[in-house]
């Protein structure tokens, strides 16, 4: 291995501990570390939960774990809509390749649903480019056992097709190998844009106009229309990925619109 190969390798193992919310965005009393089964989770006001709750996958190409941006995001959009947000600390490549992080999402699903805090109809699933690829492939997982599904699905500059070897940046190209290691990545739990949707919540897509992933976007609201699973496409003209973590007025109408959505599916 390589001098400049090893250090970037240090470098993503490094930012894979998981994370808290720094304090200039939420203070320590309302944050909340415990573990579900061997997974790390993270809550922002958990005595929210009654009234609803965010789980919230981040993204980070399945190399990277939560970063400020994430955690600014998630305590905006949760405090807004007046819910209790989780952070669920999956395992991450490369030591953990597929489908480990989706093993670790399910089974918290699966912990959380069994003791009741999470309810049907009082819980969204959310994620982010990676993350945004495992909501999708965790629900459809639930929809194929028959356990309870999220009221609704809300993904951002999503990371669904893996197949694709149009992105520009080698750095996806790089993550793909590493999450996926032997497994074909036309796998739909790897590349849920392939994948029969059909029987998934409603599905709120947000990507910018110049994103990364704007196709991806793009060819799952597609693969939806063909499932017959609701769904909004919610195009943001604020640069590239990510959509929404951004301060512009394209970012703040891309977060209403999230804000609303979780609002609409959650009310009593």
């Amino acid at each position: 291995m390589s001098l400049v190969s090893t250090l970037r390798t240090v470098r993503i193992l490094a930012s894979q501990r998981p994370t808290t919310p720094p304090r200039s965005i939420a203070s320590p009393s309302r944050v909340h570390r415990e573990r579900r089964g061997r997974v790390p989770v993270t809550w922002i006001d958990r005595d929210r939960a009654a009234d609803g709750i965010i789980v919230h996958l981040h993204g980070g190409d399945h190399l990277y774990g939560a970063g400020r941006a994430d955690w600014a995001w998630l305590e905006e959009v949760a405090r807004r809509s007046g819910a209790a947000a989780v952070m669920i600390h999956h395992r991450l490549a490369p030591r953990f390749p597929f489908p480990a992080g989706l093993h670790d999402v399910l089974a918290v699903i699966e912990d959380l649903s069994e003791d009741v805090t999470l309810r049907p109809g009082h819980w969204v699933l959310s994620g982010e480019g990676s993350g945004a690829a495992l909501a999708l492939a965790a629900a459809q997982t639930l929809a194929e056992q028959g356990a309870t599904l999220p009221a609704a699905l809300l993904v951002e500059s999503p990371w669904v097709d893996l197949t694709r070897e149009q992105h520009d940046l080698d750095q996806l190209r790089t993550a793909a190998e590493l999450y996926t290691a032997s497994v074909p990545r036309e796998d739909p739990r790897i590349s849920p844009a392939l994948a029969d949707l059909a029987g998934l919540p409603p599905v709120l897509i947000v990507a910018g106009e110049h994103d990364e992933l704007r196709q991806d976007a793009q060819d799952l609201a597609t693969a939806l229309i063909r499932s017959g699973t609701p769904r909004e496409l919610v195009s943001v003209t604020a640069g590239r990925s990510p959509a929404v973590r951004g301060e512009g007025p394209a970012a703040q109408e891309a977060r209403r619109h999230q804000i609303r959505a979780i609002r609409e599916v959650l009310a009593p």
